[in-house]
């Protein structure tokens, strides 16, 4: 890519990201009318719906999972990339 089609696509980038940057939130939304979530709400959750820990669980099950699988992804690449630089 040439040096002004970077220099269009970083100044469009901009001027898009620029408006939405712009003015910080004013007000802190309070929930009166439903019950507490994960980390939503400043309201105490009803008898039996605390925490979502399966939930939790799961994901981070997936992330370990996800974090595994790219480390050995990546230890495998350079296995390869060594091995064909090899003399």
């Amino acid at each position: 890519m040439s040096r002004p089609m970077r220099r269009l696509l970083l100044a469009l980038s901009l001027a898009v990201a620029a408006p939405a940057a712009a003015e910080p939130p004013t007000t802190h939304e309070i929930i009166y009318t439903r019950p507490s979530g994960f980390w939503t709400s400043n309201q105490p959750a009803p008898p039996g719906y605390q925490y979502k820990w399966r939930l939790m669980q799961i994901g981070g099950a997936v992330g370990l999972l996800t974090g595994w699988l790219l480390v050995r992804t990546i230890k495998r690449a350079n296995e390869d990339r060594d091995r064909r630089n090899k003399p």
